[in-house]
């Protein structure tokens, strides 16, 4: 069993402040535990925690206060479905508590010219991004969404926080903007600590306060499908699902599509 300590102190406090965010959200009912008179916080207690973790109180108590002692995966992996963490939060309790393993950073790779011409085929918008969220190739519709991305290598982090075109397109910048910084954070804990990615979100986080902020929020998302409403000039606000993919022969790669909510290629307008 491969043990590690938790040494860097700043990952000591969001570990704590992620663990009672877990805690705190799930009822004891829910786990089918019996429901006690008194309980003077919301949530789990810790005792409870520990027993489904299989450790000690003390122990347990010791984790989420950030001491330094020794984890292993099979503790975090009982401790996951204890707390019922989905994929992303269960990703990030092993980034924070150093247990993911290291990958290096891939190396630079020219695009499969069969990914390019799928996605100028796609008649909806779509743009390959890969892990530090640079857009490597790109459709006319995604050009017509987002004109950020006639320029030099484009990145969707900046386009979202540093685009003014982008703020005046979206709806609800700041809610839009807090996932995708959540999903970047998630791509950089659990994705091998790209030192791109880290100057990258260093460089959000200095010019956006909210950022700032985000960074220590203890809800972990990792990218996935999801929905967003931009505001066209000529038909209004357009909701959009948002469909990702991965490229199995390269996983840092990511082929999304917007899809128009009111427009299924799949409807018939033929009688």
């Amino acid at each position: 069993m491969r043990l590690n300590r938790l040494t860097r102190s700043g990952e000591k406090e969001e570990l704590a402040k992620f663990l009672r965010f877990c805690r705190e959200r799930i009822s004891p009912e829910q786990l089918g535990l019996p429901a006690t008179r008194r309980r003077r916080t919301k949530g789990l207690r810790r005792e409870e925690v520990a027993t489904l973790a299989g450790v000690g109180l003390t122990w347990y108590t010791w984790f989420e206060q950030g001491r330094d002692i020794q984890v292993s995966d099979d503790f975090l992996l009982r401790l996951s479905r204890g707390l019922r963490l989905n994929r992303a939060e269960q990703e990030h309790l092993f980034a924070l508590s150093q247990r993911q393993a290291v990958r290096a950073i891939a190396p630079a790779i020219d695009l499969p010219p069969s990914l390019i011409g799928i996605v100028k085929r796609l008649p909806d918008a779509a743009y390959v991004l890969d892990n530090c969220w640079d857009v490597l190739a790109y459709n006319d519709a995604a050009l017509t969404l987002f004109e950020d991305l006639a320029a030099d290598r484009p990145n969707m982090l900046r386009i979202v926080f540093f685009s003014n075109a982008y703020r005046q397109k979206i709806r609800d910048w700041s809610f839009a903007a807090r996932l995708v910084f959540l999903k970047a954070r998630h791509d950089f804990l659990t994705g091998g600590r790209s030192p791109i990615l880290e100057s990258l979100l260093d460089d959000v986080m200095g010019a956006s306060p909210e950022a700032k902020e985000w960074w220590n929020d203890p809800e972990a998302l990792r990218i996935g499908d999801t929905k967003i409403e931009l505001n066209d000039p000529l038909t209004g606000w357009i909701t959009f699902q948002l469909s990702i993919f991965s490229y199995e022969d390269h996983p840092n790669l990511r082929l999304v599509v917007y899809t128009n909510e009111h427009c299924s290629p799949f409807t018939d307008d033929q009688n």
